[in-house]
């Protein structure tokens, strides 16, 4: 029995909105790095084209600079040069450096939304723990970032090699060709290159923002034990316990009646019980229970089975047996294998005889 029951402890449910607000709060949502990356770069290439003009008045600014403290005394030329190329400096990284936060900030919030966490910041002495770490390096997530960086590594060497390969014969030209040439022909090689770039980046990141997705609903389905313990922690609020009751009430009657749809045969006491079996060859193993209830519950499975044409036999030891020793979700004990063969087989022919077999 234990090893044919199916686990309920399997996390096959999606999560609850409750679950996912919880792993909010704790600053765990689904985003992709290489996403933020990706834009990072393009918006770096797109500052620096429109920006071009500022470097090149700067740095020509700051060369005739130089040029006229060699005509001054030392100590008036060194803060007179010191003090233009501070300048410079400045006027060369701030404008690029606070556009890729703005960027980079932009692209967390497109991604995630706001998200506070203060649960982030504070120590984990877990992350001193070398075992801890040690089971960190070698996790599925570090796994999937080592395979995205060799990925990424082996398309970007490849096209850099894809672009000598193609240009080779233009730079063997070059020692003869005119000066101009040279830049042009080094201009080509940044195009390409830069396009290339580009491509890599943008393939990886969507790849990997599909992966983010997946990886991150996965790691937040729920399996039904955790459902159910859900629902009894939040009922302690007199205000809002009836309706959720209702609505866990309708969910659980929800998959019931669904189970019931799928049902190969349902078993009746005849009139207090009602169990609804399901076997499908090649695809269950063995015959589950995929619904079953009492009173109330019982004529709604039996009305349900009706409705969708699910043989119906009456067995009230087999009934009994079944509400009593089986729950929903589990496979048949083999104590009731033969009794349950013949009643699938019974339903069989039911249907055969239904369909004109």
């Amino acid at each position: 029995m234990a090893g044919q029951n199916k686990d309920s402890g399997d996390r096959t449910e999606k999560p609850t909105p409750k679950r996912l607000r919880d792993a909010r709060k704790e600053g765990d949502v689904h985003k992709s790095r290489e996403l933020t990356s990706t834009v990072l770069v393009l918006a770096w290439l797109l500052m620096v084209m429109l920006g071009m003009p500022l470097i090149r008045a700067r740095l020509a600014g700051l060369f005739d600079t130089t040029l006229a403290g060699l005509n001054q005394p030392f100590g008036q030329a060194l803060h007179t040069v010191g003090l233009a190329t501070l300048e410079a400096f400045l006027w060369l990284t701030l404008p690029f450096l606070l556009g890729a936060v703005a960027v980079g900030v932009m692209v967390e919030f497109l991604q995630v939304g706001p998200v506070f966490a203060p649960k982030k910041l504070k120590p984990d002495a877990s992350r001193l723990n070398p075992a801890e770490g040690i089971k960190r390096l070698f996790s599925q997530e570090n796994l999937v970032e080592v395979i995205k960086a060799i990925a990424k590594s082996g398309l970007l060497i490849g096209l850099f090699a894809w672009v000598l390969f193609a240009l080779i014969g233009q730079f063997a030209l070059l020692p003869q060709a005119p000066p101009e040439m040279l830049g042009e022909a080094h201009w080509v090689a940044v195009k390409r290159l830069a396009t290339g770039v580009i491509f890599v980046f943008f393939f990886v990141s969507v790849l990997d923002a599909f992966y983010q997705r997946y990886a991150f609903t996965r790691k937040m389905k729920m399996s039904r034990r955790d459902i159910k313990q859900e629902l009894k922690d939040n009922e302690g609020d007199p205000m809002v316990k009836g309706r959720r009751r209702q609505l866990h009430q309708e969910w659980a009657q929800q998959n019931t009646l669904a189970g019931v749809r799928s049902a190969s045969v349902v078993v009746t006491n005849p009139t207090h019980l009602a169990i609804a079996i399901r076997y499908q060859q090649g695809e269950d193993d063995l015959p589950v229970i995929v619904a079953k209830g009492e009173d109330h519950e019982a004529a709604l499975i039996r009305q349900a089975a009706e409705e969708a044409g699910v043989p119906i036999m009456r067995n009230v030891m087999l009934a009994r047996g079944l509400y009593e020793k089986v729950e929903v979700d589990e496979f048949l004990p083999s104590d009731f294998f033969e009794a349950v063969a013949e009643l699938l087989r019974w339903a069989e022919s039911i249907r055969d005889s239904r369909d004109g077999k």
